[in-house]
């Protein structure tokens, strides 16, 4: 199985890749409100916002360590793992790192993770055979004779 053979079998796992993005970008999050001495984030669709020693809010965050998170993003996170639609979600860093966590267990015990290691054990066992392929000649156009190299 060739390279991109096996980097095309990982595209059926796209959303289990987009999801830990995600949870990883609260973890961002939580880790940046602790940095900051923030206590509690609300986070709507449209705004994050941190509230501590003092308050800012933005549509976009970036941590002091180069990590962005979206508020579209981490609202609709929020939305799956809190399990009940609000305007904006209220949360501590300690409870954030709480859904992470639970977020985490339930993944390592689903069916995407099982099927992707069930893809990455194919896809390692398979040899990687472009070195052991022979190499193809170029393509002539119709009606043009292929030029043959002098012996």
């Amino acid at each position: 199985m060739d390279t991109l053979k096996k980097a095309g079998a990982m595209l059926a796992h796209l959303e289990l890749f987009h999801t830990m993005l995600d949870l990883r970008s609260l973890l961002q999050l939580a880790a940046h409100m602790e940095e900051r001495g923030d206590r509690v984030t609300l986070i709507s669709a449209e705004t994050v916002t941190l509230i501590g020693q003092g308050m800012t809010s933005e549509a976009t965050l970036t941590t002091t360590k180069g990590a962005t998170i979206q508020a579209a993003t981490a609202y609709r996170v929020l939305q799956g793992l809190k399990g009940h639609d609000a305007p904006e979600y209220a949360v501590t860093r300690e409870e954030l790192s709480a859904l992470n966590a639970r977020a985490v267990t339930e993944l390592e015990g689903g069916d995407a993770l099982r099927a992707f290691a069930d893809t990455l054990a194919r896809v390692s066992a398979a040899p990687d055979t472009t070195a052991e392929r022979p190499a193809r000649g170029r393509r002539t156009p119709e009606g043009e004779a292929a030029e043959v190299p002098a012996a």
